[in-house]
């Protein structure tokens, strides 16, 4: 990289809500994109694992996962440690849940510290030792919820067996908190921020009301924000979808991101107004719409378009939604990647 001031530093300059320029951003690419890519820059501009989400080598940040490990697998299926069986695909499909009614009565939950969770942190960090770097605690909080029920069970749950969703969710809490001093007891200079994936949203509205993710969920994301900061990380939060009547609950508990910035489903330019100086928002880019259907011309206006309503002020890591996708046309990507590395 050329920038006169590291990505890392950048992006903590972006979260003191100091305007930087360029704008901190990130470009993370489906594998099955990359050859193509790699034809444009170099097989060496993108780094990441055969088989996970790769990193163009310009983005400011980079993250990675702690997660449950499989226990049994014979390739298109396989059984996590929770107990959970799933099905390999395009999107991760549950099988069989882990519990087949509501109650933990006999019920052990896994260890999540041992060494085999964090053996690849080391080298991952080397790798991205200039950037702002998260490690991510992959569904072991509300979304492993639908792992261990059922999307459509965890949701009756809430209303038919509200003592069992709360143990549940004791339960849970307590892993993530033994993951989170983990990290910050053995791994802690070598990451900036812990991050949680927690999908409350669809592209209309929240999954559950507001009123029940406050008395279920809000309190128990509170103790792992506050453990998070404590140690004196940055808490990162993932939801897709529309979670605007939820963000001044994450103010309020001290989430300082907040990823991704869905546009289909949001006003992203309303809530930068609103909480600009509050949250740091990242995402913003239509993988939806813009980068799969447009022209490159609408890709650069729309990146053009968050840099002068987004990045004003600071407080802003520009980025697609989702990663580059299959489907998305080569000139498209090509023209979000440029006009993300040659801004002005």
């Amino acid at each position: 990289m050329n920038n006169k001031v590291q990505p890392r530093d950048a992006v903590l300059q972006a979260m003191r809500f100091e305007e930087t320029k360029p704008c901190p951003y990130y470009a993370w690419i489906d594998p099955a994109m990359v050859d193509a890519l790699a034809g444009i820059y170099g097989s060496e501009r993108f780094l990441g694992s055969a088989g996970g989400l790769i990193t163009f080598d310009g983005s400011f940040t980079a993250m990675t996962e702690v997660k449950a490990q499989p226990v049994h697998d014979d390739g298109e299926y396989f059984e996590d440690e929770y107990g959970a069986k799933l099905r390999r695909g395009s999107i991760l499909h549950l099988e069989t849940p882990a519990l087949g009614g509501p109650s933990l009565d006999g019920y052990t939950f896994p260890d999540m510290t041992t060494d085999i969770h964090f053996a690849h942190l080391d080298a991952w960090a080397q790798t991205h030792a200039s950037r702002f770097r998260i490690v991510q605690v992959g569904k072991l909080f509300w979304e492993r919820t639908w792992f261990m029920r059922g999307m459509q069970e965890i949701m009756m749950d809430f209303h038919t067996n509200p003592d069992f969703v709360e143990a549940l969710f004791d339960g849970l809490v307590e892993i993530c908190l033994g993951v989170i001093d983990k990290l910050l007891s053995d791994y802690g200079s070598r990451f900036d921020a812990i991050g949680f994936s927690e999908d409350y949203g669809t592209e209309i509205s929240l999954m559950i009301s507001p009123a029940t993710w406050r008395r279920f969920i809000k309190p128990h994301l509170a103790r792992l924000c506050e453990r998070v900061r404590r140690g004196g990380k940055r808490f990162y939060l993932h939801s897709c979808g529309h979670v605007r009547p939820l963000i001044p609950d994450f103010v309020e508990i001290g989430v300082d991101m907040l990823q991704p910035l869905q546009p289909e489903a949001m006003d992203i330019f309303e809530i930068k107004r609103t909480f600009g100086h509050e949250l740091c928002l990242v995402g913003g880019i239509s993988t939806q719409q813009t980068l799969p259907f447009g022209t490159p011309e609408e890709v650069r206006s729309e990146v053009g378009k968050c840099l002068e309503h987004m990045a004003t002020g600071g407080g802003y890591i520009m980025a697609p939604a989702k990663p580059i996708l299959p489907g998305v046309p080569l000139e498209n990507a090509r023209a979000l990647i440029d006009a993300f590395t040659e801004q002005a």
